[in-house]
């Protein structure tokens, strides 16, 4: 009895574990009808222009030494590709919403043409 308890006790653990690596990892999050692709690539872009002013001002700062300077420049390089990602993955779906109101649009106009005949 002692060994599936602590057998269910694992799978359970695994099961919560995977369920949060799902939920971390999930990308899809901009497909909701209540986000605004164009809004949120607008904020995006800002975001990435202000880290590329941080990273020049870092740049710039002589008062701290060049390891640690590297480092916070490291940091905010690595923060613009986060950025960049998740800009690339919006252009995507602002693509995809463009070709599907395309092909609606064009189904629509099909319809009333064959209508008209």
């Amino acid at each position: 009895m002692f060994k599936l308890s602590s057998q269910f006790k694992i799978i359970s653990i695994c099961l919560f574990v995977v369920v949060g690596l799902f939920l971390i990892n999930n990308k899809k999050l901009y497909a909701f009808p209540g986000i605004n692709l164009d809004v949120r690539k607008n904020q995006i872009q800002g975001e990435i222009n202000s880290l590329v002013i941080e990273m020049s001002n870092i740049f710039n700062d002589m008062s701290i030494d060049s390891s640690t300077r590297l480092n916070r420049m490291t940091i905010t390089n690595d923060r613009i590709n986060i950025l960049f990602n998740e800009l690339e993955m919006i252009n995507q779906q602002i693509n995809i919403r463009d070709m599907l109101n395309l092909q609606r649009n064009n189904n629509e106009n099909r319809q009333n043409h064959t209508r008209r005949i």
